[in-house]
């Protein structure tokens, strides 16, 4: 059996495409496109003019998936519609492209759905803790094993902290700013004896490439991710989205998400951070093999 999922975050629109072998996933293909919802959002309260950019993204993803011919299509919308005043309005446009309906996610099934898709690979026997990173929030899990134990959704994401305060590229100031905004925040994050950080989203599953092309590691000192940040600083992001290969916007975002991550492992007190590329779309899949239709509802 052959399944996608299609899943419109604050900065991004994805499809996975997955075979179920064995009860297992084993990824087929995976498309992402980035029409950046959340900033718009976050400053309005509405998707408005994002709207049309955000349609065609998805059409495109949906496009390109459909050429590996999946028996079926599940989808999800995260922070930004859930938010955004016509965001209601939004996903019944994109579940026509799909022919399909967007299920318009709550913040704690979110949270589950990431932690179900991360635990099949990185869960531990004792306390960990998940992150996942998105453009406008962050959903941080606590966990013991396969067990969830705590979480929460935080207003903290990669594509709204850019937006507010960085510039291209960022000054030292501002990122004394953001990071003195966003400890604000962290302050009601779970707490948690945890041995293992498992961080998820595009600013993570990106760090490894842009430490290094070839063999990128897995698991990432303070170090590594704070050479990754001088090398995103390096000038304009159109500039150094050519020297590590990825898009402009994407580098702007993980600018903001960098800062986030690097706070996070301090106040776990941890110095290894591990990426986890299995997350909110895995964990969708995962669900819906369990519950069907009612994967994306709580309980």
């Amino acid at each position: 059996m052959r399944l996608a999922a299609l899943d419109i975050g604050s900065n991004t629109v994805h499809v996975l495409v997955a075979d179920v072998v064995r009860g297992k996933l084993e990824e087929v293909a995976h498309y992402v496109e980035m029409p950046e919802l959340g900033p718009s959002v976050a400053r309005t309260g509405a998707i408005g003019s994002r709207a049309k950019i955000g349609l065609r993204a998805v059409r495109k993803v949906f496009t390109e998936a459909k050429a590996h011919g999946f028996d079926t299509l599940i989808a999800g919308a995260t922070q930004a519609t859930r938010q955004a005043s016509d965001g209601a309005a939004f996903v019944r446009q994109a579940g026509e492209i799909l022919g399909v309906p967007i299920r318009i996610i709550p913040a704690r099934r979110e949270a589950a759905l990431s932690f179900l898709g991360a635990a099949s690979r990185h869960a531990i026997r004792r306390e960990w803790v998940l992150v996942d990173l998105g453009g406008a929030s962050t959903e941080i899990v606590i966990a013991r094993g396969h067990e969830m134990l705590r979480s929460a959704t935080l207003p903290l994401g990669s594509g709204v902290l850019t937006d507010t305060y960085l510039s291209d590229p960022p000054r030292p100031e501002e990122r004394a700013r953001l990071r003195k905004a966003a400890l604000r925040e962290l302050t009601s994050a779970p707490d948690g004896d945890v041995e293992r950080l498992v961080a998820t989203g595009g600013t993570a599953s990106n760090l490894p490439q842009v430490l290094a092309r070839r063999n990128p590691p897995q698991v990432l000192t303070t170090a590594d991710i704070l050479a990754v940040e001088a090398r995103l600083d390096r000038g304009r992001a159109r500039r150094v989205a050519e020297a590590v290969g990825l898009p402009p916007n994407r580098v702007k975002a993980m600018r903001g998400g960098i800062e986030e991550l690097l706070l996070l492992l301090d106040w776990f007190g941890l110095a290894l951070l591990h990426v986890s590329h299995e997350g909110l779309r895995h964990g969708m899949l995962l669900a819906y093999l369990e519950k069907g239709g009612d994967w994306w509802r709580d309980g």
